[in-house]
């Protein structure tokens, strides 16, 4: 069974005064800068524009409904209130555009690893992973369209030029938060991505794509990694051995559970590899795993691979929820700043909340923005018990 949310009693109202999250934000940034090696001009005295003003900004652009673009957000930062709460001073067009050549992605990277570390949301998942929850990784990209005139990104040729970005995540699944990313062009295979990311003791849970390079098996296992990939339906499989079920595997949609080898040709033929076939909705799905039968069931398997689908939720969530549309840099160092700063948005929003929040949520976190709601609007929305002290 799943294991059941518990209250958010650690917080209160005074944590939202005043739009916390920034505050918060702003406190990170100050003890990553104390460990990061300012890049050249971003101490020079004529930069009025701090780098913690400018990522300031760019995170109180994904809360705020209004601003679509660099020119609504400079044009903000001339309101009162966004300059008493977000940034020091009023923002130019050319110093906006210029920060992004200053601020190091660096910075908010160990931000975002440091937030990552923590506990962002309530126990999820079975509980007989437990065993798993710091290692069980979703493997899985998503594509973000690009502006055409960002040439470093041009994906295809496809009724005329197409720009696209694919931001590489790994996602822990049950503790529901990313702990790495990677932002790309389109074009760069996920597989080569995670080849040069593989870290000794993850377990990597990954779709068809991964699948397709029985080299990659090996490799794995090589770095002292764990995996459950699904495989093409057309695979090449030669059974070695084939193991009984039990009836939870039957009960979970297990039809087979064999010891195997993939491929057709010795050269290419992988090494010895346990298989799970189970009967999905539309079509069988083929599950290779390095995990033995006496570590993990044919239904524990299967179970995995369904957990996968919370990295879909996820990309679903940041794209569509918080609003990660528009594009307020051109550059790939502007662009990774811009998702390092989605990114810690969710996970702060997740250590607030100690859950990722819905959609009458997160309008009512912008209805505060507005000023259309009051902090204890705010509160009883996202389910925070209000401070009567």
């Amino acid at each position: 069974m799943s294991a059941k949310p518990t209250s958010n009693a650690g917080l209160s109202e005074k944590d939202f005064s005043r739009w916390k999250l920034l505050a918060d934000f702003r406190e990170r940034l100050e003890l990553a800068g104390k460990e990061t090696q300012s890049p050249p001009g971003r101490e020079d005295p004529r930069r009025l524009l701090s780098h913690e003003d400018y990522l300031c900004l760019l995170l109180f652009g994904l809360f705020n409904p209004v601003v679509e673009s660099m020119r609504g957000l400079c044009a903000a930062s001339h309101l009162r209130r966004v300059q008493e709460d977000v940034c020091s001073h009023p923002v130019s067009l050319g110093s906006f555009s210029e920060a992004q050549a200053v601020v190091d992605p660096e910075l908010l990277r160990k931000v975002f690893e440091q937030l990552g570390a923590g506990d962002a949301c309530e126990p999820w998942g079975e509980r007989r992973l437990e065993p798993y929850r710091k290692v069980l990784m979703a493997v899985d990209s998503t594509l973000w369209r690009a502006l055409p005139r960002m040439a470093w990104a041009i994906w295809r040729y496809q009724h005329g030029r197409e720009s696209a970005l694919r931001m590489h995540i790994k996602f822990n699944i049950l503790e529901q938060k990313p702990v790495q990313v990677h932002v790309t062009p389109a074009r760069r295979c996920e597989r080569s991505v995670l080849r040069e990311h593989l870290e000794k003791g993850e377990f990597y849970v990954g779709d068809r794509n991964y699948g397709e390079d029985y080299g990659l098996f090996a490799e794995m296992k090589q770095q002292g990694c764990s995996f459950v990939m699904r495989l093409r339906g057309d695979a090449a499989v030669r059974v070695l051995e084939e193991f009984p079920l039990s009836p939870e595997d039957r009960q979970a949609g297990v039809i087979s559970d064999a010891r195997v080898e993939l491929g057709t040709r010795n050269r290419d033929r992988s090494v010895p590899l346990r298989l799970v076939r189970i009967l999905g909705e539309e079509e069988q799905l083929l599950l290779v795993t390095d995990k033995d039968r006496e570590e993990l069931s044919a239904g524990l398997i299967a179970l995995i691979y369904r957990y996968r689908w919370q990295v879909e939720l996820f990309f679903k969530w940041i794209k569509c929820i918080l609003g990660c549309r528009h594009w307020l840099a051109q550059s790939p160092r502007g662009v990774a700043l811009q998702v390092y700063c989605a990114l810690i948005a969710a996970l702060l929003l997740q250590r607030y909340t100690r859950r990722r929040p819905g959609k009458r949520a997160m309008e009512m976190i912008r209805f505060y923005l507005l000023g259309y709601a009051g902090v204890d609007e705010l509160c009883c929305r996202l389910g925070i018990e209000k401070n009567q002290a």
